[in-house]
């Protein structure tokens, strides 16, 4: 996919066109820290990366040794809000959690997530942490729902390739000594690992006459030549939504006559398991009383013996 970089003051001053002719296509610049702790070229990076036409979001550094999750979201988000840096257009608000308090560190991330989509009316939300941090320390499983993305830090590793991954993971922090033109001394580098654009939020909304067709109703077969994001665009839905909702292991390999359900095509009656670290689809199909076959065909399960925390599986 892409490459990408993080900076902070510590780089200086950027030259945001150099760093866009460089081949850099998107950066996260930090923000805020703690409570009450702006960075000094935060606002400056914002702009310029942003007229340099590089996709955009800010990050936070999280302090959960001095204070509460709820103050930190709040100050992150006022800052975010005299930015105008929290809505569409721009890369989802991303939490850099690397200290550790002395209480319940899951928790608290899980309430810096509520506090923060409360405030900035943002419901989509990055974390960065390293891979073993989340593998150890953070118990995603807890707090990891379909519109948090996880960021991954694990340098010495391919780029692409941290040892964390699941399919929420969006980029790899690869390096922390990278050169790039425009900025003087080392600089974070990162690899996407998906298409970042959609994460902004930037296409413009759907008319309301555009839809499903009254006639397809929740569920369209796929025709000759169909490609997820074709369909997607035609019917102003998030290609990612379909793929999530349909359990596509790849999203490029869709065939005709294949059905696929849309994200609001869902029974309001149907009941909804979210999947928590450590859960088996036996298991789960064993407390409900049905096989993990069924519970396999009915979401689509390419693999199932692959399931990850935060999935949500649909009980037939």
């Amino acid at each position: 996919m892409t490459s990408g970089i993080d900076v902070s003051n510590h780089q200086g001053v950027i030259n945001w066109n150099s760093v866009r002719d460089s081949g850099h296509t998107w950066a996260y610049t930090k923000l805020t820290e703690g409570v009450g702790y702006v960075d000094p070229r935060g606002d400056a990076n914002l702009a310029g990366a942003s007229a340099a036409g590089l996709l955009v979001g800010a990050y936070h550094f999280a302090r959960p040794d001095t204070n509460s999750p709820a103050a930190e979201a709040q100050h992150f988000a006022a800052e975010l809000a005299r930015n105008d840096a929290a809505g569409h257009g721009w890369l989802p608000p991303c939490l850099d959690i690397e200290r550790a308090g002395t209480g319940d560190l899951p928790g608290w991330v899980a309430s810096f997530i509520t506090e923060l989509r409360k405030t900035t009316g943002r419901r989509e939300i990055t974390i960065y942490a390293s891979s073993a941090w989340f593998s150890e320390r953070l118990d995603p499983g807890y707090w990891l729902d379909d519109d948090t993305y996880l960021w991954v830090a694990h340098y010495g590793r391919p780029p692409g390739q941290p040892s964390y991954t699941t399919t929420h993971v969006i980029a790899h922090q690869y390096s922390a000594t990278g050169r790039v033109p425009g900025i003087t001394g080392d600089v974070d580098l990162n690899h996407a690992l998906v298409d970042l654009a959609p994460l902004t939020g930037s296409n413009p909304p759907c008319p309301p006459e555009v839809g499903i067709p009254e006639q397809q109703g929740p569920v369209y077969t796929v025709q000759p030549g169909d490609t997820l994001s074709e369909i997607a665009e035609r019917y102003c839905v998030d290609w990612h939504d379909i793929a999530r909702v349909n359990n596509l292991a790849d999203p490029d390999r869709i065939y005709p006559g294949q059905r696929l359900r849309f994200p609001d095509g869902r029974d309001p009656d149907e009941e909804i398991y979210i999947v928590k670290a450590g859960d088996t689809l036996s298991g789960i199909a064993q407390r409900y009383g049905t096989t993990w076959q069924a519970l396999a065909y009915h979401n689509n399960l390419a693999d199932p013996n692959r399931i990850y925390p935060g999935q949500r599986l649909r009980i037939p």
